[in-house]
């Protein structure tokens, strides 16, 4: 393994960053306007660096959910596609021009004066985006990263070096955050309690482990670190959206980003996944407690339809979806009349066929976990003119809790469904049953908290035996499974429907897993193959003389090495 020392720089502006672009003359880096070591008022800075983190989080995990079909991929019917170099640049841009150089004077400052809350908080967060970097594009610069002109091309390191780096980094935090002093005056992840990032740190090496549990992760690591790791809805770690700008049009918008985007005039830009919400309405027979909180209708009628939103009745449906894909049936899509589920439009797995007009039909982001509209529709509308629709959520961002979401980052579910795993696949000391329950009994709490901050509709709100009922579904089918295979298909396969709003950990979990199996293949019949990394940014590329574009997405990063392609 390539090993390498852990450089904190000093005096990282985004003035100097940019000298790859062109600046060459030195005095132009003397802005006395930039961000420097010398003029930055610490505190400002690090609530900077909380909020260009959740902008990264959120970034990433948009950038991953499509694939997976926890949003429709309606880029490219093929997977390389989906998205080109280009779509990677702000992704990019946020870590290495934005984040990490802020967040490396942090702890410059933070170093100097010795305030270990702030040090110990933003290597934490480093730490987590050196590995989301690496699991998105494999190998990263870092070593030489964050040298301006002086290395204006800096070289990318190998991915499984700059993990273990990651990993230090945890290390060092725990380290720091043991001896608190003088935490920031805003920390909306945990309020300036070292002991809450604490728990976070050793939850990120618990899934650190098992994220690398097929090149060596340790059994006997994770064990240590059981009745360390986040265990409470209180410890989750999550960036909180603010109250819409109803209440005072003059205060910034610091709304869930998903609300913006569909509650304003105009309605969604996203296409949600046909075949997550047929998951979750019929897949097992009973009605998942959480649809209602992910999904708001816009339109429940089902007349007046055409293919654009009923694309399994036209041309006919793709030859390959037939006669085993349910979602794709003779009553259109997923819609199914006769079990009384109508409305939820959203788009097949690889369909980036033409864009009607249909953004006051689709399917919007629900209350959980974007602060939209509880779905208080009933699932059948009859005698009504669907001309005069009143569930449109295109309302000048007055409908729902008006983006008071949440980006979920590590959530107490995730924590469980990742001992789940550990547990079954490496023998940890937990029970992976036991783990599996606990796991979706905390999602399906999270979600159904957000009533608080929302009108949800009590005829609709699931009930106690709602969710004993899925519970037990759950428990079943892993019961009945015949073997750990299949016991860890029940695993991931609940896994993914709880991180909904996070797709990075589903992305990686199935590159990991190779689960859950038999989800909707592409619209298209040879799609290709399936992304195992993402192309690189078309700034990096184009701008660093060290780095060239792979030949195509089938490279892996180090931890993948499960056989077999993908879907």
């Amino acid at each position: 393994m390539m090993k390498f020392k852990n450089i904190l720089l000093p005096t990282l502006t985004l003035a100097i960053l940019v000298s790859a672009c062109g600046l060459t003359e030195l005095d132009l880096l003397n802005d006395p306007s930039e961000v420097t070591a010398d003029n930055v008022e610490l505190d400002l800075l690090y609530n900077n660096v909380v909020k260009e983190f959740a902008d990264f989080v959120d970034e990433v995990s948009d950038e991953t959910m499509p694939y997976v079909r926890m949003t429709a991929m309606d880029g490219g019917f093929q997977y390389f596609n989906q998205d080109g170099p280009g779509d990677f640049n702000f992704l990019w841009s946020q870590a290495y021009n934005n984040l990490m150089p802020d967040i490396n004077l942090v702890l410059e400052l933070a170093g100097e004066q010795g305030f270990t809350v702030h040090t110990g908080s933003a290597k934490i967060m480093q730490a987590y985006v050196l590995m989301s970097l690496v699991d998105v594009f494999g190998d990263i610069p870092y070593s030489e990263a964050f040298q301006g002109i002086a290395n204006p091309s800096p070289k990318a390191d190998d991915d499984e070096a700059v993990y273990s780096v990651a990993l230090g980094l945890l290390d060092e935090a725990i380290a720091e955050l043991a001896n608190p002093v003088s935490p920031p005056d805003f920390d909306p992840y945990y309020g300036g309690d070292a002991t809450g990032w604490i728990k976070l740190a050793n939850t990120l090496k618990l899934r650190y482990h098992v994220q690398t549990r097929l090149v060596g992760g340790s059994a006997s690591e994770i064990n240590a670190l059981l009745d360390k790791v986040i265990s409470d809805p209180s410890e989750d770690f999550e960036f909180p959206y603010g109250l819409d700008r109803q209440t005072d049009p003059d205060i910034p918008d610091s709304r869930h980003p998903y609300y913006q985007d569909g509650y304003e005039n105009g309605g969604p830009s996203w296409y949600m996944s046909n075949y997550m919400m047929w998951q979750m309405i019929l897949e097992k027979g009973l009605v998942d407690p959480r649809v209602r909180y992910y999904f708001r209708r816009q339109d429940a009628f089902e007349d007046n339809e055409n293919q654009f939103t009923l694309e399994c009745q036209a041309a006919p449906y793709p030859l390959h979806w037939a006669d085993g894909y349910p979602w794709c049936t003779a009553s259109g899509d997923f819609v199914d009349i006769d079990n009384n589920f109508g409305g939820y439009w959203g788009r097949n797995h690889g369909d980036a066929s033409g864009i009607p007009p249909d953004d006051l039909k689709r399917t919007a982001w629900g209350l959980y976990p974007g602060g939209g509209a509880f779905d208080n529709i009933p699932d059948i509308i009859d005698g009504e003119d669907p001309e005069d629709n009143p569930f449109q959520v295109s309302n000048s961002g007055t409908d729902g809790a008006r983006g008071q979401g949440i980006q979920p980052i590590v959530l107490t579910s995730y924590v469980h469904f990742l001992r789940s795993e550990a547990a079954l696949m490496m023998g940890t000391n937990d029970d992976p049953r036991v783990q599996l329950e606990a796991a979706v009994r905390a999602s399906i709490a999270k979600v159904m908290s957000f009533s608080s901050v929302g009108t949800v509709d009590p005829d609709y709100e699931p009930t106690e035996d709602d969710v004993e009922a899925y519970v037990a579904k759950v428990l079943e089918m892993y019961d009945n499974a015949a073997d750990d295979d299949e016991r860890l298909n029940v695993i991931i396969g609940e896994f993914r429907l709880a991180l909904h709003g996070m797709g990075l950990d589903a992305f990686n979990a199935y590159r990991r897993t190779g689960k859950p199996e038999g989800m909707e293949p592409t619209f298209q019949a040879n799609p290709g193959p399936f992304p195992r990394t993402f192309w690189y940014p078309a700034d990096y590329v184009n701008r660093n003389s060290s780095a060239s574009q792979r030949a195509d997405l089938t490279q892996r990063v180090f931890w993948d090495t499960n056989p077999g392609d993908l879907q």
